[in-house]
């Protein structure tokens, strides 16, 4: 009976588990519509999710009429990678069939059931590949108990059954781990910048993280020479795939960059219009208005032509510096909002991608009872679980080695601080997913701890 509770079963049965919740959802949701854009589609597909497909259908036009697909696709406007890697599920399982239908005003991307499966089973490789790793370096019980947690945690596996980025951004986190973990010479640390670049084109919150890696390579037990050619070596990776991307760019549109458009406009979409609208007493709505003005003045003083490339950078570089601006000069309103924004975005949530489903708008969910439930059950278990984390955190004082805390703990620092500002639930996901570790550090001690009074109090009877 004890070997059905052994990893190798538990992964097996939460690998099946997962597939059968990810069924039951697609069968609830698969025929129910919502209207976007007079275009009917499955409420299954986010609204993120229509946007990847129609960069998706743009590269297969593109390529369609001759281009290559180094230079098709349009605008980078926000992930690099995700896009195209549904033009490539797309290619092969429905042979390039349109998925926005201009005609019958409907979208619908077939199969699309078998593009959650290959999530699944790309997070689960991962996952297992990971497990091989740590055991290298932690004991195998802390090393499967990790593992397992990842593999159940409900804030982590809904992902699976979305079309964001999300379910893949985290199973290239977890092979990070591996391969850093396991990273001796500056070919591993090149490799491990190359990857970083994949990593920043699937969701651009990871470019700055190479100065986490950075700080891990500065307590490795080498001399400095080895740090800084591993330092340059991490650093070369990275900066390749940037400069691939800006070079698609230019040689897709003629003008060099590498960040997408939209993070130029991500404070003024969620903070600009809030801190302007407290700073003057007026509604958010006339705070907005006030903004589409502004951008309104922009475009007929410079004369830019949107439709251009080049001219739609020019001007959404004024628009983020005069946000920047705006945050500035009311630095008390800008920090109560944020402060506000990152409670909102921490406040676990393991059920959002199946209310996506259910209701088409954040306003139809807030007022159900749905909500009004779930609000409460998250704020029971978001404490309960920090305070595991940080219980799992001083117990891993004495379990993990320097360097690795150093890494796991900056990496929970450094996802929180560069996306939990903006007020979405998801963007504190990749955090989740190392305190999760911190988690599992908390209920390995507490059962050594139970074996140990256990075995006490056998000893004395």
């Amino acid at each position: 009976m004890r070997k059905f509770f052994k990893f190798e079963f538990i992964f097996i049965y939460s690998f099946l588990l997962i597939f059968v919740i990810t069924n039951i959802y697609i069968n609830k949701f698969s025929e129910q519509y919502f209207i976007s854009d007079g275009y009917k589609h499955s409420s299954l597909y986010q609204e993120d999710a229509i946007s990847y497909f129609k960069v998706t259908d743009r590269i297969s036009n593109d390529i369609t009429e001759g281009k290559k697909i180094y230079n098709s696709g349009g605008p980078y406007s926000f992930s690099f990678l995700h896009p195209r890697i549904i033009y490539f599920f797309n290619n092969f399982f429905n042979s390039n069939q349109e998925i926005i239908n201009s005609t019958k005003l409907k979208i619908e991307l077939r199969n699309y059931k078998f593009f959650l499966y290959f999530q699944i089973i790309f997070f689960y490789l991962s996952t297992f590949f990971l497990n091989r790793s740590l055991l290298k370096i932690f004991d195998k019980n802390l090393s499967n108990t990790i593992c397992i947690v990842i593999l159940i945690n409900p804030i982590i596996f809904q992902w699976h059954m979305s079309f964001y980025t999300e379910s893949i951004f985290l199973s290239f986190l977890i092979l990070l781990m591996c391969f850093l973990f396991r990273s001796k010479s500056w070919v591993n640390f090149l490799f491990i910048g190359l990857y970083l670049g994949i990593m920043y084109s699937q969701r651009t919150i990871a470019l700055l993280y190479p100065i986490v890696i950075f700080i891990y390579i500065i307590f490795l037990n080498q001399n400095l020479k080895e740090k800084i050619i591993k330092l340059f070596s991490l650093t070369m990776g990275m900066s390749l795939i940037l400069f691939l991307i800006g070079f698609y760019n230019y040689n897709r549109a003629g003008v060099f960059y590498f960040t997408p458009m939209q993070s130029k406009t991500d404070i003024r979409t969620y903070l600009e219009a809030d801190v302007l609208g407290y700073s003057k007493k007026i509604s958010k709505e006339d705070a907005q208005e006030e903004l589409k003005n502004y951008n309104l003045n922009l475009i007929n003083t410079y004369s830019y032509d949107l439709q251009k490339e080049r001219d739609k950078i020019e001007f959404l570089n004024k628009v983020q510096k005069n946000s920047f601006k705006t945050l500035i000069s009311n630095k008390a309103i800008t920090f109560k909002i944020i402060i506000k924004n990152y409670l909102h975005t921490m406040l676990l949530n393991p059920v959002q991608v199946f209310f996506e489903a259910k209701y088409q708008n954040w306003i139809d969910y807030k007022k159900s009872d749905d909500h009004k439930l779930w609000l409460m059950v998250r704020i029971i278990i978001t404490p309960i679980f920090f305070i595991m984390v940080g219980l799992g955190l001083i117990f891993s004082i004495n379990k993990v080695k320097f360097k690795y805390n150093i890494f796991l703990f900056l990496s929970i620092i450094y996802f929180t601080s560069i996306s939990c500002w903006l007020p979405n639930t998801r963007y504190f996901v990749p955090s989740v997913l190392f305190m999760s570790i911190y988690f599992s550090v908390f209920l390995h001690h507490i059962t050594l701890l139970f074996k140990k009074n256990k075995l006490s109090q056998s000893i004395k009877k």
